[in-house]
């Protein structure tokens, strides 16, 4: 059926409307609401979220990145144990009725530290992907926790968690019309494996993100 116009601009989602001097958000034709304006704008998620989707959106790029995993606690100290695994950051779609229509992508969360060890660091600087947006990546997200500090040969120190893995992509919204919602699940950083020397004790590790951009065809 070809465009609509409305004072002489089309009605694309993408383009705003006027009427004398003003935006619209909305154009009613007989009491019916036949434009929305819209824009693609990316979401930033650091904690878990729903997002209800935009009849005008046909696809959506993603980024994620798992929670990091907890640092160890070190040997010889009473209550330390293996720090725990950090969280998947998971991306799902739902159907109106809240069911889970497809799981579209995970981002692993990263390893525990161990009891012990000797390593203190170990792997728990996230690296952030070249292009990754700040927010949600800023210098800590889905970091690993560092390990406990020992006193030496007899009590060695923890290793610390690792941090959590990413992934990204694009998802192209069913055509059927029943892809309702997208469900963002944050990955929680690991917990810490206790006890060390006084003042250094492990880490837990940090929350994972999300990034979104809903795009119009």
């Amino acid at each position: 059926m070809g465009d609509i116009y409305f004072n002489g601009t089309a009605l694309a989602s993408e383009k705003k409307v006027k009427f004398n001097g003003t935006d619209m958000s909305n154009v009613y034709f007989n009491g019916t609401k036949i434009w929305t304006y819209y824009s693609e704008t990316a979401q930033a998620f650091t904690s878990s979220s729903t997002y209800t989707l935009d009849p005008a959106e046909t696809s959506v790029q993603y980024k994620l990145s798992g929670g990091g995993g907890g640092g160890g606690g070190a040997s010889g100290y009473t209550g330390a144990t293996a720090g725990s695994a950090g969280g998947d950051t998971i991306l799902k779609v739902l159907a109106a009725d809240g069911s889970v229509r497809q799981t579209i992508a995970t981002a692993s969360g990263g390893a525990g530290g161990q009891y012990g060890g000797g390593n203190r660091t170990g792997a728990s600087d996230f690296s952030i992907p070249s292009g990754w947006a700040n927010p949600p990546w800023s210098s800590t997200v889905s970091d690993g926790g560092l390990g406990a500090q020992g006193s030496g040969e007899d009590n060695p120190s923890g290793t610390g968690g690792t941090a959590g893995s990413t992934t990204s992509g694009t998802y192209t919204i069913n055509a059927d019309g029943n892809d309702h919602s997208l469900q963002i699940t944050i990955g929680g950083g690991g917990g810490n494996g206790g006890a060390g020397e006084a003042g250094q004790y492990a880490q837990s590790g940090n929350s994972g993100g999300a990034w979104l951009l809903y795009v119009i065809s």
